[in-house]
């Protein structure tokens, strides 16, 4: 039997453990940097599989490290958040805490993980070298407040440096079971931007007296769309999405001032900066225009997550092995964003996809909605993915 065979088997036997793990941490979700009870479960079993454990690092993160002697270095991560939603799923291990829910499979993240830890513990004589297992808070808040930016900055990546790491996503895009990968960029990089339209205020029945920050406002709206549709080449991929206008008190008052808030995305850092170019110009230049008066401000959040293509040519051929060739797909890059990226800047990599989509089990909900769910039998996959990532690694490198 292959090392890959016994892995992918030992996943099968950990698999009602693996559901175990997940719909415990599913039951009791927990916001960025408020992972508690979630951190102590990891830290618990990490500890009893014979890790060497750090705790609180970003507040809440845990890192286990498995020292296997001499040899590379190879990561492997899981985020542990959940996002503010009520969840309306009616099934035994639905979340406990009002408005908190596992919306993103962050869950089933820290379940696979966990898993794999523990099969990795169990081959630790096939191994050479160090595995470091980064269960981190807060993916959700992105940028700068996120918890792989914080995770790097308190060193998770040093002593030993890392020299290769790998993340998986569970995907409701893909058919359970199924793997996606893709070279270069897989997710895009994130942004926000909010304009402030100062205008005058007076009376709804004589507008030629006010200058409408409503109107205004709706000008900017409709001529931001024309960024992606005339300023970028046809080729690339860009989003700019005014999401939010706040304005007015009554129906007769002509307010003095309007908001608009959205987001603006790329897979490259070149797009990125002709959005923010273009946001900021048309939107002075059309408040301009309408003698009203505008601020732009503009915050990158989370950079493109971008693959490294010898990482995910050897995943593809590792994976292979676990779910079978015909079960790896190429996938197109999603304009959503992940803090992994921030990883795959200091360190080779790949961010990759597990399907655990099912129609004939009407689990179909997009991410972020509050009937999300998952199809647990894709969960022995990753974990079985997980640790054959790291052994191979360790054995062959890239």
């Amino acid at each position: 039997m292959s090392v890959y065979n016994w892995i992918l088997n030992r996943a099968v036997e950990l698999e009602s453990e693996t559901i175990s793990f997940r719909r415990e941490i599913h039951m009791y979700p927990e916001l960025g940097f408020q992972e508690k009870r979630t951190a102590k479960l990891v830290s618990e079993m990490l500890s009893k599989w014979g890790y060497e454990v750090h705790t609180g690092i970003a507040e809440t993160g845990v890192l286990g490290v498995l020292r296997c002697g001499e040899g590379r270095v190879v990561a492997l991560r899981a985020d542990m958040d959940a996002l503010p939603i009520q969840e309306e799923n009616e099934v035994p291990y639905k979340s406990r805490v009002p408005g908190v829910m596992h919306a993103c499979g962050h869950d089933a993240h820290v379940a696979m993980l966990l898993t794999a830890a523990r099969i990795l513990s169990e081959m630790k004589d096939k191994l050479r070298g160090t595995v470091k297992l980064i269960f981190q808070p807060a993916e959700e808040l992105g940028g700068g407040l996120s918890g792989a930016f914080k995770m790097i900055e308190e060193g998770v990546l040093k002593d030993p440096d890392v020299e290769a790491i790998f993340g998986f996503h569970v995907w409701n895009n893909l058919d359970s079971g199924k793997i996606g990968l893709r070279e270069g960029p897989i997710l895009a990089s994130t942004g926000r931007f909010e304009i402030d339209v100062k205008g005058l205020g007076g009376h709804g029945a004589s507008p030629h007296l006010a200058i409408d920050p409503i109107v205004v406002s709706a000008s900017i709206i409709l001529n931001l769309q024309t960024i992606v549709s005339r300023n970028l080449d046809p080729l690339e991929s860009g989003v700019v999405s005014a999401c939010s206008i706040h304005s007015g008190t009554a129906f007769n008052i002509i307010p003095e001032s309007a908001k608009i808030i959205g987001t603006y995305r790329a897979l490259t850092f070149e797009v990125r900066d002709l959005l923010k170019k273009r946001i900021r110009e048309i939107s002075e230049g059309v408040a301009k225009a309408f003698n009203a008066e505008c601020k732009v401000t503009l915050a990158d959040g989370v950079p493109p997550t971008i693959n490294n293509p010898v990482a995910v040519r050897m995943a593809k051929s590792v994976l292979s092995e676990i779910v079978g060739l015909n079960n790896i797909v190429e996938v197109k890059p999603s304009m959503g964003g992940e803090d992994f990226a921030y990883y795959l800047e200091k360190v080779p990599g790949a961010f990759l996809e597990l399907g655990t989509r099912n129609v004939e089990r009407g689990i179909t909900s997009p991410h972020h909605n509050p009937r999300f769910n998952i199809d647990e039998n894709a969960l022995k996959y990753g974990s079985a993915s997980y640790a054959a990532l790291a052994y191979h690694y360790l054995a062959h490198g890239f």
